[in-house]
């Protein structure tokens, strides 16, 4: 029986399909920026983070279920999660990208007052609102390197649904321009008790 308060979650990205071409031809550098934020133990964290998928094709399944991305966890986020995604087309080299987003990421968190905004008003509703301001700062940012931001993704998840943190459900997210669905798992402590047990036992002589 999966237990809010103590056990965690994953949040993986189980589709990504970008619908429509944002340069001549097919070719995408699609990447993404991930803000999660959750409020564990009365305590807010906010963390940023960004993968990249150079070489994809239009309408091609970037990502499936079969190679999900982990966007956040294994976790327990206590009273909630909430995870904003912004979703672009590098038109620059797509590693140079990356590096300009380390630091944009940290300028636009910083300018913006994040935390000490979160922490006067706690909840999941202020958390999507200023991750949203963080990213749309990013994006027009990155749009001078003409950057083409494609999408983006507003999501939230609550200890007190039922099931808690909607687990084993999907989320899908779709436009004209692009698809993403979300996954929730549970991970709890038992079963990653078991596997450290059979980890022991393979190894022990």
């Amino acid at each position: 029986m999966f237990n809010p308060q103590e056990d965690n979650i994953a949040v993986f990205m189980t589709t990504l399909r970008v619908r429509k071409p944002f340069d001549f031809g097919n070719h995408l550098d699609p990447y993404i920026v991930v803000i999660a934020t959750d409020k564990k133990d009365n305590a807010i964290r906010m963390n940023a983070s960004h993968f990249a998928f150079p070489g994809a094709k239009v309408y091609q399944q970037i990502i499936t279920p079969d190679n999900a991305l982990l966007l956040y966890g294994p976790e327990n986020p206590g009273k909630f999660l909430t995870l904003s995604i912004m979703l672009l087309d590098s038109d620059a080299d797509i590693q140079d990208a990356g590096k300009q987003l380390e630091e944009v990421i940290n300028t636009s968190a910083t300018a913006a007052n994040v935390i000490a905004r979160l922490t006067a008003n706690p909840t999941a509703m202020v958390a999507t609102a200023l991750a949203e301001e963080v990213l749309r700062g990013i994006a027009n940012i990155m749009q001078q390197n003409k950057d083409d931001p494609i999408m983006f993704v507003h999501d939230s998840w609550l200890q007190g649904l039922t099931p808690p943190y909607g687990i084993n459900q999907y989320k899908l997210h779709a436009s004209d321009s692009a698809e993403i669905s979300l996954r929730v798992s549970p991970i709890m402590k038992q079963s990653q008790q078991n596997v450290v047990t059979i980890a022991h036992i393979e190894v022990d002589k």
